[in-house]
């Protein structure tokens, strides 16, 4: 007769010491720089020296008689607590926005920036503040 006591003492064991703590990091795009986001001046900068500063767009979104350059920063943060039979995540993701918009002949009309990352917080903890 096979006895399953030493065999569930072992689960026990493996199911205490496969839980555990996680902390990720992810960050999607490039940081703006905002020196050169200071150089698009209203009226007078193209297209071409937008990208020449700040390169490439990372989405172009076409209107009416318009085209707006978008380009963004993600940062994201998440301690998590994994638990056998429950986890506890928390996610703090924060964006720089910058939209540069171009009228009929390729000249910056409006430059909107916003930067949100620098408020991006890491905490372990996963409940509350």
């Amino acid at each position: 007769m096979v006895s399953f006591k030493p065999m569930i003492g072992i689960i026990i064991l493996v199911m205490t010491l496969t839980q555990g703590c996680v902390v990720t990091r992810g960050t999607i795009g490039e940081p703006l720089q905002e020196e050169s986001i200071s150089r698009i001046k209203k009226g007078t900068t193209t297209m071409a020296e937008v990208v020449s500063m700040i390169g490439a767009p990372d989405r172009i979104v076409r209107g009416y008689e318009r085209e707006i350059f978008h380009y963004y920063y993600y940062d994201g943060k998440s301690p998590a607590m994994l638990l056998v039979l429950l986890n506890f995540i928390r996610m703090d993701i924060k964006s720089d926005n910058l939209y540069v918009f171009f009228n009929r002949n390729g000249i910056a009309e409006e430059v909107v920036y916003g930067k949100r990352t620098g408020r991006t917080q890491f905490r372990l903890w996963p409940f509350g503040d």
